[in-house]
C-alpha cells in the first residue's frame, strides 16, 4: 500500500504542477522506505545479491515513480 501511496503522491504532485525536485525529494523519501521495509530480507542475501537486488529494485522505484510524475504533469497540461 505504501508503494502505491508513492505512486500516487507522484501522480499528484504532477498533476498540480510541482517542481522536478519535489519528485525527487519523494524519490528519496520512497527509498528510505523501502530499505526499512526490506532490511531482514536484504540481512540475510549474500553482499553481492544484496547490491543488485537493491539496484534493480531502486531502479524500478525511480521508473516506476517518474512515469506516475510525468503522467501527472501532461494529464494536468503542465508539460
Amino acid at each position: 500500500m505504501t508503494d502505491l501511496g508513492l505512486a500516487l503522491a507522484a501522480l499528484l504532485g504532477g498533476w498540480a504542477g510541482a517542481p522536478l525536485a519535489a519528485a525527487g525529494a519523494l524519490f528519496l523519501v520512497a527509498v528510505a522506505i523501502w530499505g526499512w521495509t526490506r532490511r531482514r530480507a536484504l540481512a540475510r542475501l549474500a553482499l553481492r545479491e544484496r547490491l543488485l537486488q537493491s539496484a534493480v529494485a531502486l531502479a524500478m522505484l525511480a521508473v516506476v515513480l517518474g512515469i506516475f510524475y510525468f503522467l501527472g504533469l501532461s494529464l494536468g497540461g503542465h508539460t
